[in-house]
């Protein structure tokens, strides 16, 4: 994705404030789905490494790949040698795998990556460096919402996906892939069999009038009308997270459409740069003043959620 490889995007931002996964999604997921030998782990579109160091302690090779090099520069300051000796990274798409074998892959994954990718050179790829037997693990997380914060969550969809906001600066269709959490990413059933889904959308956790509900335009958890694979976990999140509104401010930095908003208005200068204030300041503004969050809200403490789409599948 041409953002993240712009000499302007801030990796290190990047890796600060977005969120993590849960070692469960690999203890409890991934991993009892996974047969046979784990050998080579492959991370695609590894980005700072988030999900590379953790889940390669359960392999005795790991290989992140990513096609930005401000990516890997970051991933590599994270990852010192003493404490992960097996992780290397390189840089690569993940259409083109040459450096790879036959057959050489146990389990390749792609965290919040695989909706960038060319999917049928990707899938192609993925048939050829995966064994038989081996796994394919996916996963997206959508736009976030504050459960308990009805008001704000509005606004920050409105900013989001507003026309004269940030969602012209989406790239599409990506974005909407993701979003629709992940159900055009479909394996081909010559190739692919045991595939499983798991789709979650969070819900609101305070009252809500009839009106406040009516704006969330959100594709409902699976029905299992989608056409492929077996839904699993209904109903059970993956992605939660406690921070502050300033680290809220500072994780919608990390945005593509933001990074693409800013360079369209150099001159939008933000508050912290002593600027009169960007399009992050006016959300976070209109946020507070939707909830009626008072003197040093920044500080406060809020609980976000993500929507997500989970895709298993296993090489034949």
């Amino acid at each position: 994705m041409a953002t993240f490889s712009a000499a302007t995007f801030s990796s290190a931002r990047y890796a600060t404030f977005r969120p993590a996964y849960p070692t469960t999604l690999f203890t409890h997921h991934l991993l009892p789905y996974h047969q046979g030998a784990r050998n080579v782990l492959l991370d695609l579109g590894c980005g700072p490494g988030t999900v590379t160091r953790p889940l390669s302690v359960h392999f005795s090779r790991t290989i992140g790949t990513d096609p930005s090099e401000g990516m890997l520069n970051t991933a590599r300051e994270l990852t010192p040698e003493k404490d992960c000796p097996t992780v290397t990274y390189r840089r690569a798409n993940a259409e083109q795998l040459a450096f790879l074998k036959d057959g050489e892959v146990d389990m390749a994954v792609a965290a919040q990556a695989v909706h960038w990718f060319d999917h049928a050179a990707w899938w192609a790829e993925m048939a050829r460096v995966v064994r038989k037997g081996g796994t394919v693990a996916v996963w997206g997380y959508k736009d976030c919402m504050i459960p308990r914060a009805p008001k704000a969550s509005r606004v920050l969809s409105e900013y989001t996906h507003g026309k004269d906001k940030l969602g012209p600066y989406w790239s599409q269709p990506g974005r909407s892939y993701v979003q629709g959490r992940l159900r055009v990413i479909r394996p081909a059933e010559k190739e692919w069999e045991a595939v499983k889904r798991w789709e979650f959308e969070p819900k609101w956790e305070v009252p809500v009038t009839e009106e406040e509900e009516s704006w969330r335009e959100e594709v409902e958890e699976g029905d299992g009308k989608e056409g492929f694979g077996e839904l699993v976990n209904r109903g059970e999140g993956l992605m939660r997270k406690t921070v502050t509104l300033g680290g809220m401010d500072s994780y919608i930095r990390t945005w593509s459409c933001t990074h693409a908003w800013k360079e369209a208005f150099p001159e939008a200068k933000s508050k912290a740069e002593g600027g009169q204030g960007d399009i992050v300041d006016e959300l976070m503004e209109k946020m507070k003043e939707a909830e009626g969050w008072g003197e040093g809200w920044r500080d406060m403490f809020i609980e976000i959620a993500w929507g997500h789409g989970v895709i298993l599948a296993r090489r034949k």
